[in-house]
Parts: structure tokens; C-alpha cells; sequence
């Protein structure tokens, strides 16, 4: 019986990381994965496709390439992101892209990747993400498709995409639970060292690059800024800027694209995203300092925003450091040589 065929598509620049995890995902085993399932060959079939040699993100050329037709009749076709997703990408190789689509296989993008397959005219109505930082570009570029920009991946049903690089694990993973069940894709997990399933999505990675403000209405934002410890009201800002109410409502949204109730929130979440990671403020007192008002504000506010809690998102940024590290390993290996 034909194994399932898996076609990775690399470009000039592609990133190495991504197409390293889908090849450790869907490639040979590596030898320590027989102690955890006995498996005499892998269940798929990898070629790795392209024009040799490729230059790839990193500077290194890859030259043991199958030609972009190996693609064809391929079950699964990957592509994995790259440096300039934004450029013309080889007429071949979208081609070759829209055929595999219309044959029925599974197209998967990995970060950026999702570019080529908007290139290839395969995304119009369907949900898709990509790396955070690059949503602008994408949406003006593909305003077709549905952009889901703080998922850690999107299962669109033949069309499945993933965020930025290491949620490529992610989706490869999901990708195993579906074709292999849970427990398969839970020992290759272990192999990775990584979770099955993280929790959350991009957004409580995303970091906006600070811009000032330099529009009409820049003294007042820079005002907000400054006052976001406080409590701020429509009436209170309007006073501020010498406005009604109304007026200063309409000109807020020409200027930012967002109600002013919204702008202060996104404002007072990423004042609690720099507390959580730097000061050693309790989650309460953070919620007061960035201008919530209440512990069960703050969490509303910022799951809705990053897609994860206060006290989680503290967890994965400020992690364990040193001397506690130490003993929370010494403290497990302990625990493994116990005899009960």
C-alpha cells in the first residue's frame, strides 16, 4: 500500500526552522523513538522539492532537491515560510500549488508560507493565519481571505496554516492527531519535548512596535498615555482636548481606527504585559497600576486581547530562573528514584 506523500515546497529563503520541524514531523524517526513506540518505518513519504541549489534564510544553500514535479499526485503539500514572502514567487511553482489544491490534497503553510498559497489563488474565503507581525501585509495582499492573525493555527479543512516558526510544531502535531490519533501525536510530541497541544494563540506573543503619535489628535493620545492609571471617560478626554464628546469621538476613530474606550484598553494591556514580565507586582496590583481597576477586569480585558490569562502569560514570560530552576529539577529527579 502507497505510503501517504508528503511534498515540502523550498523557496529562496525559506526558513530553516520550519522546514526542520516538518521534516523531524513527518520524516525518519530519529533512533530514541523506538523507546517509546516500536514504528519499522515512518508513515510517510517526504521529498523535499524545489530548483537546487536554494539559498535559505540562514545563507546555506540546500542542493539535494526532487523537482518541483515530484509534487504532483503528492497527498500533503507543505510550504514552509520564508524570508520575503511578499515577492513574486516562481510561476512553476504556484502552478504546481493550485494543481496540487484542485487534485485534492491537503495544503499546509507554515509562518509565512501562507503568502505562496495566496499567491497560488488557493485562500479566497478561507480562514487562514500567518505570523502576527506580517497580518498588514497580508490582508492588503489577499483581502479575500479570512485572516485569523492570533491563532496558533487554523484548520480550514483541505487549507491548514500556522503562525509564526515554532507553532509550525503546533500544527505538525495536529496534523498527526488527525491522520494517526492522539497517541501517536503525543509520542512524537515527547521526542520534541514539546506540549501536544499549547494553550492560547499569537496575540500573547504580538508586541506592537511603538509609533508616536503625530496626528491632530497627538497631544490628547500622548495625555491618555501618560493618565492611563487613572479612570478615563469620554467626557473627561473630550474636556482635555477641547472637544465635545461626540466630536472628539468621531475624530478619534479617523485618526486610530479604534473607539476611544477600545484604544485605552489595547493601552492599559500592554502596560499589564510589560508589569507582568519586569516588576514583581502581584496580578492585582498590576490590574491597578494599568488602570483596570479590579483583578477580574484585567483578565477580560487581557484574554480578549492576548488569548491567555494574566497569570499564564506571567508564567511563559518571566519563566524560572536560576537557583529555582535548579531545584525544581533536582526536586523532579528526586521524585523519579523514588520507590513509591
Amino acid at each position: 500500500m502507497r505510503r501517504h506523500r508528503v511534498a515540502m515546497i523550498v523557496l529562496g529563503g525559506t526558513f530553516v526552522l520550519d522546514l526542520a520541524v516538518a521534516v523531524q514531523a513527518f520524516g525518519r524517526r530519529p533512533s530514541v523513538f523506538s523507546k517509546i513506540r516500536h514504528e519499522p518505518e515512518a508513515p510517510y513519504e517526504v521529498g523535499v522539492c524545489g530548483d537546487a541549489p536554494t539559498p535559505t534564510s540562514l545563507g546555506f544553500t540546500i542542493a539535494d532537491l526532487k523537482p518541483i514535479d515530484w509534487a504532483a499526485g503528492a497527498d500533503t503539500v507543505v510550504v514552509p515560510g520564508l524570508e520575503a514572502p511578499w515577492a513574486p514567487q516562481n510561476p512553476a511553482v504556484l502552478a504546481a500549488v493550485a494543481r496540487a489544491a484542485q487534485d485534492g490534497a491537503r495544503l499546509v503553510s507554515l509562518c509565512a508560507g501562507a503568502f505562496v498559497l495566496g499567491q497560488a489563488g488557493v485562500l479566497d474565503g478561507r480562514r487562514v493565519t500567518t505570523h502576527w507581525a506580517l497580518a498588514d501585509e497580508f490582508r492588503a495582499a489577499f483581502p479575500r481571505a479570512h485572516l485569523l492573525e492570533h491563532a496558533l493555527y487554523v484548520d480550514d479543512g483541505q487549507i491548514l496554516s500556522s503562525g509564526g516558526m515554532l507553532a509550525s510544531a503546533d500544527l505538525c502535531l495536529h496534523v498527526l492527531r488527525h491522520d494517526h490519533g492522539q497517541s501517536y501525536a503525543n509520542d512524537v510530541s515527547r521526542v520534541l519535548i514539546s506540549p501536544p497541544h499549547r494553550t492560547g494563540g499569537q496575540g500573547q506573543y504580538a508586541k506592537a512596535a511603538p509609533r508616536p503619535a503625530s496626528g491632530p489628535l497627538a497631544p490628547v493620545l500622548d495625555w491618555l498615555t501618560e493618565h492611563l492609571a487613572e479612570p478615563l471617560t469620554l467626557q473627561r478626554a473630550a474636556a482635555q482636548a477641547h472637544m465635545s464628546p461626540r466630536t472628539l469621538e468621531r475624530r478619534f476613530r479617523a485618526e486610530t481606527g479604534d473607539s476611544l474606550a477600545g484604544w485605552i484598553a489595547r493601552r492599559r494591556v500592554e502596560r499589564a504585559r510589560v508589569l507582568l514580565e519586569d516588576s514583581e507586582l502581584t496580578v492585582t496590583q498590576v490590574a491597578h497600576a494599568a488602570g483596570f481597576g479590579s483583578t477580574e477586569a484585567l483578565r477580560r480585558h487581557f484574554l480578549t486581547h492576548t488569548g491567555t490569562t494574566p497569570r499564564a502569560y506571567r508564567d511563559t514570560f518571566r519563566g524560572v530562573a536560576g537557583p529555582t530552576a535548579d531545584r525544581n529539577t533536582e526536586h523532579a529527579e528526586r521524585s523519579r528514584r523514588m520507590p513509591w
